[in-house]
């Protein structure tokens, strides 16, 4: 049985395209996002184990925390807006959750990394806008500036690299 709700997207690649086309997130779509984000630790623990340098790791592994506090905000947004709790999937019970134990790190995958971090945190300001409740909007920002952040270590990664 899945986790998600029924009709959402069973892998990260499909959850990561469809979550690109909604400017007002439902809850379900929120639901969707905490799986995702969760997921996002196992997959900069990843990157951090392939990393060329403990400083690159280092970076990549401060990302990955990052996203579990994300997870965290949007499961606080669940409860504000329905009164329910949903919760954090494990990572064995979460389908987005499929990084292995190394992956590489290269130029290419820094880059498109930051494009995808920047591209958060336009994601989470449009969501702030027009959530309808300003306790949620405010947890939807603080997201939106540390995938800024996640981003910006991404180009810090990628020239620690190339130098």
């Amino acid at each position: 049985m899945s986790l998600l709700p029924a009709g959402m997207p069973q892998t990260s690649e499909a959850a990561f395209a469809y979550i690109g086309t909604i400017d007002r997130p439902s809850v379900d779509d929120l639901k969707l996002m905490v799986c995702l984000e969760a997921s996002g630790l196992s997959f900069y623990k990843a990157l951090a184990a392939g990393a060329p340098s403990k400083a690159i790791g280092d970076l990549l592994a401060a990302n990955g925390r990052e996203e579990m506090a994300h997870a965290r905000r949007l499961q606080k947004a669940i409860e504000i807006l329905t009164g329910e709790t949903f919760d954090i999937p494990a990572p064995d019970a979460n389908p987005y959750d499929t990084a292995p134990g190394t992956l590489p790190v290269d130029e290419t995958l820094l880059d498109n990394m930051a494009k995808g971090e920047f591209g958060g945190e336009l994601m989470y300001e449009g969501w702030a806008a027009k959530i309808g409740n300003d306790e949620v909007a405010k947890l939807l920002r603080q997201n939106g500036k540390e995938e800024r952040r996640h981003g910006e270590r991404a180009q810090q990664a990628k020239a620690l690299l190339t130098a």
